[in-house]
């Protein structure tokens, strides 16, 4: 269905069905909003000229200038301010014959994201790039394929702990040369860890004990691909783009992005990560390592909260009437009302939605209903929140020009939690739920408020 063609539901139990959101919208998904204007000074060019493409308010005329080789970049922000959406659309606008081949990695529904390390990444997206391969019907010679077999063949099967394990896999392989065979054989690798089979920490220990085999074999396979895509015209260069990787914890978002980062920058290709928004204060290590683009929250207020920003306004009623029709809301002053209370998150927002549809008593998303949901988010802050957090948080709100320490780590704690969220131009603000709990509203009893 269409966009102009979609009608957002008219009865209230039916919007509440479908607000998950923790989940991105596909790419044709007619609920998505266009959000750029409303995040202020913020746009895609940037990092379409990283890539060596054209910038243009139409994706049909982007062009590639000179295409990137061996480019790596983080694209970061707040968990559910818009990252996989944005990724994803960037993606498929990018998947052009004139432009990238673009392979599409999300590691929540490949890898379990709660124990996620290099060399399980690594096997799924040498996974995800034959399926893509297959896909286009693009085979490659098996010289080149040889390396990767040869080393599943002396790390894996000759082992004893993980042998019989490599006989189910090459058993359950239809072919048994090409790259339907190592397909297979990485699509087995990868399952195992999504699954937390008895194998997943042997497989682990052999990628790292011999990962210059690997590495190498891996690049054999890259650069195959890049030859054959490029031969028979479907695009000029390589793209991965690395979802779900913002979903790691901090220990192990620091370990991939940090201390692994050799590792990963060993495999020779274009690669866009998502990653928590708190990486790029982790003491400057990422930024050394990585172009950074931020995807800031959308911006309701200036810096210094005294005006708001009618462009933050305007796209997320446009995100939540999407979802909900405009006769649902008692009065247009409630959606409002959410809308401020979210701080410019999307997920927050959608959230505020569901809290205000399980305390409404009528057909209707209501004003005492709205109350009650800000209440109970603001509630969800409070178990987590310390008493020092507040008075660090009243503290950025009312200092809106001072510098920081942006690798503090409660500050990387709290804007991880997004009980501080970030805004265009790296300035930050704690959440507006957050503002109305006791313990910062004792703040703004007990220190000065900022003056002009």
């Amino acid at each position: 269905m269409s966009a102009t063609e979609y009608r957002p539901p008219a009865d209230i139990w039916q919007v509440n069905q479908q607000l998950h959101f923790d989940e991105p919208l596909e790419v044709d998904d007619p609920r998505f909003v266009h959000t750029e204007k409303g995040r202020g000074d913020f746009s895609f060019a940037r990092l379409l000229r990283w890539l060596g493409v054209q910038p243009d308010a139409d994706p049909a005329r982007w062009q590639v200038k000179l295409p990137p080789k061996n480019q790596y970049a983080v694209f970061c922000g707040h968990r559910g301010c818009g990252k996989s959406t944005e990724l994803r659309r960037l993606g498929r606008n990018l998947h052009r014959n004139d432009l990238f081949f673009v392979v599409q990695l999300d590691v929540v529904r490949r890898l379990d994201p709660h124990d996620l390390q290099y060399p399980e990444l690594l096997l799924a997206l040498a996974h995800a790039l034959c399926e893509a391969l297959e896909e286009r019907h693009i085979s490659l010679d098996q010289v080149f394929l040889d390396n990767l077999t040869s080393w599943f063949d002396e790390r894996i099967e000759k082992r004893a702990e993980t042998q019989n394990f490599a006989i189910e896999l090459k058993a359950g392989a239809k072919a048994k040369t090409g790259l339907p065979f190592i397909a297979t054989l990485f699509a087995g690798l990868s399952a195992s860890f999504k699954n937390n089979s008895t194998y997943t920490s042997e497989l682990r220990a052999i990628v790292k004990n011999s990962y210059a085999q690997f590495a190498r074999a891996l690049d054999q396979l890259l650069s195959a691909a890049e030859f054959q895509i490029q031969q028979q015209g479907l695009g000029q260069t390589l793209l991965f783009i690395i979802d779900g990787t913002d979903r790691l914890s901090e220990e192990d978002s620091r370990r991939l992005f940090v201390d692994d980062v050799y590792q990963l920058q060993q495999v020779r290709s274009n690669f866009i990560y998502c990653a928590p928004i708190q990486m790029i204060y982790e003491g400057n290590q990422v930024r050394q390592s990585f172009e950074h683009f931020v995807l800031p929250m959308i911006k309701l207020t200036d810096k210094r909260g005294a005006q708001e920003n009618p462009e933050g306004y305007e796209a997320l009623r446009n995100l939540v009437l999407r979802r909900a029709a405009a006769e649902l809301f008692d009065n247009p002053a409630t959606l409002d009302y959410l809308i401020r209370h979210s701080g410019g998150s999307p997920r927050e927002l959608i959230r505020l939605l569901s809290y205000t549809f399980q305390y409404s008593s009528s057909e209707l998303f209501d004003a005492e209903a709205a109350r009650r949901a800000v209440e109970a988010l603001a509630t969800d802050y409070r178990r987590f929140l310390k008493t020092e957090d507040y008075a660090l948080l009243y503290q950025i709100d009312q200092s809106a020009d001072a510098e920081l320490d942006k690798n503090d780590e409660r500050i990387r704690f709290l804007l991880l939690h997004l009980a501080l969220l970030e805004y265009n131009g790296f300035w930050w603000r704690s959440h507006p739920a957050v503002q109305t709990l006791g313990g910062y509203l004792q703040q703004a009893q007990t220190q000065p408020a900022r003056t002009e």
